[in-house]
């Protein structure tokens, strides 16, 4: 990690605070199931326990996180992953009605020159307006992994067609760890916020632990397969997250 995303991390308690009822209803766009966590489950928990509606997409069927797994196969993989979101939502005080699942394949979320793009679009812009939120979380725009880039084009196509004020929000997952000198030039052009999550830190934690196939060695026949590191949950486990808006 750059030694300017090391000093950011470190000054998030010093960034310019949100009130999270300011917020108001609120979609999370999570490309794999876990991402609503890591990047704003503490703000999602404060917002429920004030009754704020908050909406979970989860955009990707996070398949690829053990491809080669005789025992969970795609199917079945993608069935326990999506149960262990519904678990995670829920640990933060969400409600089932409020999960939309919409099962694209791992690492095939279309950018805006990929078949499937505007059919995606379309889909989220009927979704949007009728939840009409007044803020939407989405994963920050270079944040290092296509998926959550695929994410943020196809809101920022959405929002081009939405018919009402909302807010957009960007959490970052990747650039703790993967970050370079060109997204902290990004970032500098970018307003900054944090919210204290103090109150609802262990609430958060609970909730990955609801992801158990990300986090432990639950699916133990991948050598290859995908596990959180402890390193990088240390990145999520403060009392604060940190929020980028475009100027």
């Amino acid at each position: 990690m750059i030694s300017e995303i090391t000093q950011l991390h470190n000054q998030l308690g010093e960034l310019e605070m949100i009130q999270v009822r300011d917020l108001g209803v609120s979609i999370v766009m999570a490309p794999h199931p876990d991402d609503e966590t890591l990047g704003c489950g503490g703000t999602m928990a404060l917002l429920r326990k004030l009754e704020i509606p908050v909406h979970f997409i989860f955009v990707s069927d996070g398949t690829m996180s053990h491809p080669n797994s005789k025992k969970f196969p795609a199917s079945k993989l993608r069935e326990l992953r999506e149960k262990e979101a519904e678990n995670a939502v829920l640990t933060l005080g969400g409600d089932k009605e409020c999960i939309e699942f919409l099962r694209i394949k791992d690492r095939s979320v279309p950018y805006p020159d990929d078949a499937g793009f505007a059919e995606i679009v379309e889909k989220l812009v009927k979704i949007i307006t009728d939840i009409k939120p007044e803020t939407i979380f989405i994963p920050w725009q270079n944040d290092p992994h296509p998926d959550h880039k695929a994410t943020w084009e196809i809101i920022s196509e959405v929002k081009k067609h939405l018919k009402f004020n909302r807010r957009i929000l960007e959490y970052p997952i990747w650039l703790w760890e993967l970050g370079n000198p060109e997204d902290v030039a990004v970032i500098d052009r970018m307003r900054k916020f944090a919210v204290n999550i103090e109150e609802t830190l262990p609430l958060k934690i609970q909730a990955l632990l609801a992801h158990e196939s990300q986090v432990t060695r639950l699916i133990d026949d991948d050598p290859e397969g995908f596990m959180l590191s402890p390193e990088v949950i240390a990145h999520f486990n403060i009392p604060t997250e940190v929020f980028f808006e475009s100027k």
